[in-house]
């Protein structure tokens, strides 16, 4: 006879045993698993249901991350490729003061007067400062700004600046301008003899012009029209070594001709 602390474990015991079994034998978790069947077999045995949620579980994100990575790269592609914008001329202001919209308007304008379209070929007009009080002022770094300019003229990239006459000056003393009075027509020369800029420098003995004024330029001014315009007698010169000097003739047109105010509104 067992006592009762013995029928107790007893009980205890089968109770255990019987919900070990409860299952059954054959329940689909004690089945062992056919590790060795191919996705693509088991893809077939799903329903719509499943076959959603498998791929939701295993490969949207990886779908998405993928979709999103040959967006970018299409767009790069498109840009680069298909929709490339060519520099086709620089100009620097220095020391100047300037908004974005008015100058890419400006720039805009420029290409148009030419008969060139703007979505594809742009005129870069771009602020450096040399003053190293302005360069504060605006966020720039002098030392940056005088090696980039000093690159692009030696490089031949630079095509034109505009400055006012101390900072013009100092890239005259270093012959960095093309002498107008050789390179314009007469024509071009008596159009344009009321604007000129002849430095007084020994250097300088014949009188020769090598800038124009602009700041009497309606064209001009509307680089301003969002604020700045702070040089007050602003001077264009044409770099000594650029490749678009014909552009440079056709940018003094555009500045000092009564038609160019439409090609900046558009």
């Amino acid at each position: 006879m067992m006592n009762e602390k013995e029928k107790k474990t007893s009980l205890s015991k089968n109770s255990f045993q019987n919900k070990k079994t409860s299952l059954g034998e054959g329940a689909s978790i004690y089945q062992k698993r056919d590790e060795s069947e191919s996705e693509k077999s088991k893809w077939r045995r799903m329903n719509r249901a499943q076959k959603w949620d498998h791929f939701k579980t295993y490969y949207l994100r990886l779908t998405i991350l993928g979709c999103c990575v040959l967006a970018l790269v299409g767009f790069f592609i498109y840009q680069d490729v298909f929709h490339k914008t060519n520099v086709v001329y620089q100009c620097a202001l220095v020391n100047e003061k300037a908004t974005e919209i008015p100058m890419s308007m400006f720039a805009d304008g420029f290409m148009r007067s030419m008969d060139m379209d703007s979505s594809q070929n742009k005129a870069s007009f771009y602020l450096y400062y040399t003053n190293q009080e302005l360069a504060k002022e605006v966020g720039a770094v002098v030392s940056s700004d005088l090696t980039r300019l000093s690159s692009m003229i030696y490089a031949s990239k630079l095509d034109a600046m505009i400055a006012g006459q101390e900072d013009f000056d100092g890239y005259m003393a270093n012959k960095c301008f093309t002498d107008l009075t050789e390179f314009l027509t007469e024509e071009e020369k008596n159009e344009f003899a009321d604007r000129f800029y002849v430095p007084a420098v020994p250097e300088n003995a014949e009188g020769h012009a090598y800038g124009v004024y602009v700041d009497q330029s309606s064209v001009y001014q509307q680089i301003f029209e969002g604020g700045g315009g702070i040089v007050e007698k602003p001077i264009l010169g044409i770099v000594f070594n650029s490749e678009n000097k014909e552009m440079s003739r056709k940018f003094l047109h555009y500045l000092l001709s009564a038609a160019g105010g439409e090609d900046v509104n558009g």
